[in-house]
């Protein structure tokens, strides 16, 4: 392959292809002694990543061997974010996009635990196997259709020590003998990302199948997909990671534990309902200074949790269609994220800069939920001359547009400015 020299820039160093798969001798190279020293030096202090570079390594190297290199140089500063091992494993962008990064893997992983046998079907590089292979009792067979991705997740579990069996096969027919199985459906076999589990690879028709034939399944699933439509019986987990929700699982058999659940990572807190259990929110309660605001995880929002969150707390929320809820104190709980109310008022650039001016603040972090203006377009109202930072959240509350000025607990606000008309602190807020 040659290379794409359109942009050999020293900031960018695209000077590769992208969707590039490495060949199996490329790989076998890559994860050689050689190869793994030739990434290490790239990494470090001598990359491929201008024209005059890339000349000084062909002296050395095949041009195949520094494109194949460079790429994989690449691909673990990416891999950096979701793998702690990442620079010695081996990647190719697609699969590294979709691979479960290892805080949610090893989270999984752990509801297998007593599990002797896994396989583990769509394996791409083996995010999800080399956790399985820590849970699992006795082994995890993985499989995927691409040679080149069996190789690399055999190798990935290497470097964490672990031992997996792979295998080059189709998902679709592929039935190793396993206690339970673990799929990882392909969400853009056409190229673009896709919710809906139809339209991933294999689709939901063969994944009913393989659950019917294993039983105990985990199906990794897009947090956008609609859970309703899945046409079997199973616990639907949504999972976040670091306030982001990462992805839905959908388990079946004895890894079933509840109709729906929310975890938090790293935390690992989860609030979970069964089927017959009340997901209604309690009455809308004001938002005043000296309350407590909380936004709840995005995984609880999306698995339609956020009134068993409320109730568990003894929270309201600021609106019957807004996930905002506020309470007496702060909650011990890493489901929420908290914020001390300092003042609200109706939403105006004018009273914003007021709000700005009156409280210090400097440094603005802006949150809008219901509110149609995106915060970027916001912030330019803004005039940050405070010493302060504070969070700005913007949303609507009885049908209007309400600016809510928060910090965020050891922020180091002084106590809450007495709001002309009302007390800061003591006074409760009547129920609606």
């Amino acid at each position: 392959m040659k290379p794409d020299r359109r942009k050999p820039s020293s900031g960018g160093g695209i000077w590769v292809r992208k969707d590039r798969v490495a060949t199996l001798v490329e790989l076998a190279w890559l994860a050689s002694a050689e190869g793994q020293a030739v990434c290490r030096d790239m990494d470090q202090d001598r990359p491929a990543d201008t024209p005059a570079h890339i000349a000084r390594w062909r002296e050395r190297l095949e041009p195949d061997r520094v494109a194949a290199a460079w790429g994989q140089v690449l691909l673990r500063r990416v891999g950096r974010v979701k793998f702690s091992r990442a620079d010695e494993m081996l990647f190719d962008r697609v699969s590294l996009e979709q691979a479960t990064d290892e805080v949610v893997a090893n989270y999984k992983a752990n509801r297998f635990a007593g599990v002797q046998t896994v396989a583990d079907l769509c394996c791409g590089i083996g995010g999800d196997s080399i956790a399985l292979a820590a849970a699992a009792v006795a082994a995890v067979v993985a499989v995927d259709w691409s040679e080149a991705r069996t190789f690399m997740a055999a190798h990935n579990a290497s470097v964490y020590g672990r031992t997996i069996i792979t295998r080059t096969d189709d998902a679709a027919f592929c039935r190793p003998e396993a206690d339970a199985v673990h799929i990882d459906p392909d969400r853009r076999p056409a190229g673009a990302r896709r919710h809906e589990p139809e339209a991933g690879s294999p689709g939901i028709d063969v994944i009913r199948r393989i659950i019917k034939d294993y039983t105990h399944a985990a199906i990794k699933l897009s947090p956008g997909a609609d859970f309703d439509a899945l046409g079997f019986d199973a616990e639907i987990e949504l999972i976040s990671h670091d306030g982001q929700c990462k992805q839905a699982v959908a388990w079946t058999g004895r890894l079933q534990q509840a109709h729906r659940r929310a975890t938090a990572l790293p935390a690992g807190e989860s609030i979970g309902a069964s089927a017959g259990d009340l997901l209604t929110w309690p009455g809308p309660r004001p938002v005043e200074p000296g309350l407590w605001l909380f936004e709840p995880d995005p995984a609880v929002i999306r698995a339609n949790l956020v009134g068993p969150l409320a109730h568990r707390f003894s929270l309201a929320p600021v609106d019957p269609l807004i996930a905002y809820l506020v309470g007496d104190s702060p909650v011990p709980s890493g489901l929420v994220t908290p914020f001390r109310v300092l003042e609200v008022v109706d939403f105006s650039a004018g009273a914003v800069r007021q709000l700005q001016a009156r409280h210090d603040v400097g440094s603005v972090e802006i949150k809008t939920r219901g509110f149609a203006p995106r915060p970027e377009e916001i912030r330019r109202l803004l005039h940050a001359k405070g010493r302060r930072p504070a969070t700005l959240i913007l949303t609507r509350i009885a049908g209007r547009a309400r600016a809510i000025l928060a910090e965020r607990p050891g922020s180091g606000f002084p106590e809450t400015p007495q709001v002309p008309g009302r007390s800061a602190c003591n006074r409760r807020p009547k129920r609606v």
